[in-house]
């Protein structure tokens, strides 16, 4: 029998539904030859990344990118999901939403780990997508609610996308948008009734 879906919505994955930022913060990462980095290298290319530092190479990949990406494959299977994430987006599959993820990750190499993440945290979905322009892929799938942060946040209700974000320290600074912050997804699940 073919599911009814009543609405769509895309949930991103990072600090939304697991807490990648505090795990890459404060895991103690081991220096190991494998890297192919000197000791001094490794230290430099962990404190950017803890310090969430960007990379100033116009290179797309280059020592560093792929360092990062060597570390955030560790964050992404250590990290912890969030409770009433899973909860809420079982509660999602539940009532017949049709759950989008969307994700910066990069899908190419972190497919498998983030399948199994999820699969191992029980939390239901339908699609899984590596997406840079979270509003643009809205727009497209034609999503009106997203959960996600940063660039979304500010730019969703020009383009008709109502965004949730976790709040977090970092959001201190953004200026007053249509966009909602909460601090415990029943938040959203009351607005997304409504």
């Amino acid at each position: 029998m073919e599911r009814i879906y009543i609405k769509t919505i895309a949930v991103d994955l990072d600090d939304t539904l697991n807490n990648f930022t505090e795990t890459l913060q404060n895991t103690t990462f081991i220096f190991d030859e494998s890297y192919g980095l000197t000791k001094e290298n490794f230290h430099k290319y962990i404190d950017k990344l803890q310090n969430n530092a960007r990379d100033e190479s116009e290179l797309l990949s280059n020592e560093f990118s792929y360092f990062r990406y060597k570390i955030h494959e560790q964050c992404y299977k250590s990290a912890k999901a969030k409770p009433d994430g899973v909860e809420f987006m079982q509660w999602l599959k539940n009532n017949n939403w049709r759950v989008l993820i969307c994700t910066y990750r990069d899908l190419r190499r972190a497919s498998d780990c983030t399948k199994k993440w999820l699969k191992d945290n029980n939390i239901p979905y339908d699609y899984l997508f590596a997406v840079n322009n979270k509003i643009i892929f809205c727009k497209v799938w034609q999503v009106n609610t997203l959960i996600d942060n940063e660039f979304n946040i500010l730019y969703g209700e020009e383009h008709g996308i109502n965004v949730y974000y976790s709040i977090m320290d970092k959001h201190k600074e953004i200026q007053k948008t249509a966009a909602k912050g909460f601090h415990k997804f029943s938040e959203v699940k009351k607005w997304i009734q409504e």
